[in-house]
């Protein structure tokens, strides 16, 4: 049987929907937070080079010649004045610093005016833009902090609406997860006529053509097998009673493995029936007080002749040997799976020759049927699914043990499989006293 693929968190469609959302809403908050930054940015720009301007002209206004009129700079106020009569240049002021050529630290500007008496006078006015440079940054900053923010939000935001919004998906694989084949039960729809309504009812009606195969499947296999069963159980009959004594070592030999073969195809149509009763829900247990010791060593002497052929015996132990082996199921179903169990045992036997079959009596009741095989089979609790079988072991159709664990649960106990040291063992337990 196939492993069921891992799954992921980022697999599923919740996930997959809050990464849209989020990325749309992502997209949407950075064009707007962009364009309010370079909007500020802009603003700050702009707002300062108007301070500057407006500085340098305060104190351009206040530069005359007539007679020498200079101001003195006011606190962070740097500016350079120069008198140029068309003769020569006069340098009335210098306070500029030495890097005001740096742009990161310094902004300059520079205005000129005319005075009435002739020639030009020219500032150069320079303010620290170390301010104006920290305003931006605070901007980049909080630019930085908000749209991880604003992922983060949108990203959560995504993820819870899109839960709640495939909350109706949810229940209809929590509905489809609970349909029973046996008694397919028809999921709910939604109150709405949206996708999740058109979902459900494509599913009922996959349901309700599931349930008609499953219908016609279970009535062929059970009047296929009850026409099969006639032919079957002549040609066992003619088998058995045939007088081999007459034949030689060959053909009693090609006899023997005939009937062999007819036991196992009767055993298939047997498990047919039993599967077609299990599957159509009519299978009816009647419970009455039997011996599963008799019981035991009534079927297995029916296996002794074919263990004689393959050179394999039984090894059957009571625990205690004056026990009270009774129990209150019932019979024709214990006998399928007590005969299950022994068929395996015997078709699967490798290594030692030996089957161990132990009766036991202590808090309950039960049965230990227990055989080496080739190697040691991993998982053995899988091999009760049905048509299940495991890798290295072809033969049978991978029912029996399928149909003993169904039947033990109808009979009130419980059939577990083990197995290790290259040795495997069915126990079944009763819920008896």
């Amino acid at each position: 049987m196939e492993s069921q693929p891992r799954s992921f968190f980022y697999q599923s469609l919740r996930f997959r929907f809050g990464l849209l959302f989020n990325s749309l809403l992502f997209l949407c908050v950075s064009v707007i937070v962009y364009s309010l930054y370079n909007n500020a940015k802009t603003e700050l720009d702009r707002s300062f080079s108007l301070q500057l301007s407006s500085a340098a002209n305060a104190v351009l206004q206040k530069t005359d010649i007539n007679p020498i009129s200079v101001p003195l700079p006011k606190n962070g106020e740097f500016f350079r004045i120069i008198y140029d009569n068309h003769v020569t240049k006069t340098q009335l002021i210098n306070t500029l610093p030495r890097d005001v050529a740096d742009r990161e630290k310094w902004r300059m500007v520079s205005l000129k005016k005319y005075p009435e008496n002739g020639g030009s006078i020219s500032v150069d006015f320079a303010l620290s833009a170390e301010n104006y440079h920290s305003g931006i940054q605070k901007l980049r900053r909080l630019l930085y902090i908000y749209l991880p923010v604003a992922f983060l939000v949108s990203f959560l935001g995504g993820y819870l609406l899109s839960g709640f919004f495939l909350r109706p998906l949810r229940r209809i694989i929590r509905n489809a997860n609970t349909v029973d084949l046996e008694h397919i039960s028809l999921l709910s729809k939604s109150q709405t006529k949206d996708e999740f309504y058109h979902l459900t009812d494509a599913l009922n009606r996959m349901l309700m053509r599931i349930d008609e195969q499953v219908k016609q499947q279970t009535a062929f296999f059970t009047t296929a097998s009850h026409e099969l069963r006639t032919p079957i159980s002549t040609m066992l009959t003619e088998l058995q009673i045939f007088d081999r004594e007459l034949l030689d070592k060959d053909t009693q030999k090609l006899l023997d493995n005939q009937e062999q073969e007819v036991k196992r195809m009767k055993a298939l149509v047997d498990n047919f029936l039993w599967m077609s009763q299990i599957e159509s829900g009519n299978l009816r247990t009647n419970r009455s007080e039997i011996d599963i010791a008799e019981m035991v060593l009534e079927l297995s002497e029916s296996f002794m002749k074919q263990m004689a052929l393959n050179g394999q015996r039984f090894r059957i132990e009571f625990s205690p040997v004056d026990g009270d082996f009774t129990v209150l199921a019932d019979k024709s179903q214990v006998e399928v799976i007590i005969k299950n169990l022994i068929s395996n045992a015997v078709k699967y036997l490798k290594g030692d020759p030996v089957i161990d079959i132990r009766v036991f009596q202590n808090q309950h009741k039960g049965i230990v049927i227990s055989n080496s095989v080739s190697q040691t089979i991993e998982n053995p609790e899988k091999l009760k699914g049905q048509f299940l079988r495991d890798t290295f072991h072809k033969d049978g159709f991978g029912l029996g043990l399928w149909i003993s664990d169904i039947l033990s649960g109808k009979n009130k106990a419980k059939l577990s499989l083990d197995s290790a040291d290259e040795r495997f063992s069915a126990t079944i337990v009763f819920d008896e006293v």
